[in-house]
């Protein structure tokens, strides 16, 4: 019995032995794959870093909204799409449904963005303002929000004094002036003459903007791309790789 014993405490130590190995070994294997995927998942700011071409004179990027459904970020073709401004708010109290999750998705995705706020006429620049910075989080290495005004109204001067009251509270939470979305009517009326040093961004479909001033040129709204059902609106950024990132707060 006491022979017994001894082959049979052998045995479990033996085992026990083989066991630890084992558990040893798998953990190591863990802890080596778990070293790979962090070495070869791309940061945010890496992925701008190497991502954007280096010998490109002019960037293509996209601008997108609830208007385009559930987007599959990591379906887009980064090398076709090197941007993206993503519509957050609207006048006072109105929030893009999608604004959250394709914040977080397309920074997951490691795109380069920004945010844009519908600037409504009949609204106050303040609240508009507050609404805006109660929703868009403060974020490093992302491109200034946007004042998208695409409205015409009857009293010119009280609407400039609106647009700068929005785009000065904006400057001084967000560290960086705001960008401003126009066409041919709104820029003529609000911006050229009353924000010169602010970067503009100009939409008009069949030709080049008519102004030697855009640094932005939305060129049409019934582009394509992987990852995006239906159209989307598709953007040229006048300058190279060095010349978006000074633009990032």
């Amino acid at each position: 019995m006491v022979a017994n014993y001894n082959r049979i405490g052998v045995r479990s130590r033996y085992k026990s032995r083989i066991k630890n190995n084992i558990l040893f070994t798998v953990l190591i294997i863990l802890i080596i794959i778990a070293a790979i995927i962090l070495a070869i998942k791309p940061t945010f700011k890496n992925w701008i870093i190497t991502s954007i071409p280096e010998d490109s004179t002019t960037l293509e990027g996209i601008d997108v909204s609830n208007h385009q459904g559930n987007i599959i970020w990591e379906d887009i073709d980064q090398n076709l799409v090197n941007f993206v401004f993503i519509k957050a708010t609207e006048g006072t109290t109105f929030t893009d449904k999608s604004f959250s999750k394709n914040w977080e998705a397309s920074k997951e995705a490691g795109f380069l963005r920004g945010a844009y706020h519908y600037f409504t006429i009949t609204s106050d620049g303040k609240k508009q303002a507050e609404h805006f910075i109660n929703i868009v989080p403060k974020e490093k290495s992302t491109l200034p929000p946007v004042i998208d005004i695409e409205e015409v109204g009857d009293n010119q001067a009280k609407l400039i004094v609106e647009l700068r009251e929005y785009a000065n509270i904006i400057e001084k939470h967000y560290g960086v002036k705001p960008i401003f979305y126009v066409n041919k009517q709104t820029y003529e009326l609000y911006i050229r003459d009353n924000f010169k040093d602010y970067v503009i961004w100009y939409a008009v479909y069949g030709s080049e903007p008519p102004i030697d001033t855009w640094t932005i040129w939305q060129y049409t709204d019934s582009g394509t791309s992987n990852g995006i059902k239906g159209p989307v609106d598709f953007n040229i950024f006048k300058g190279n790789k060095k010349d978006i990132m000074k633009l990032t707060n």
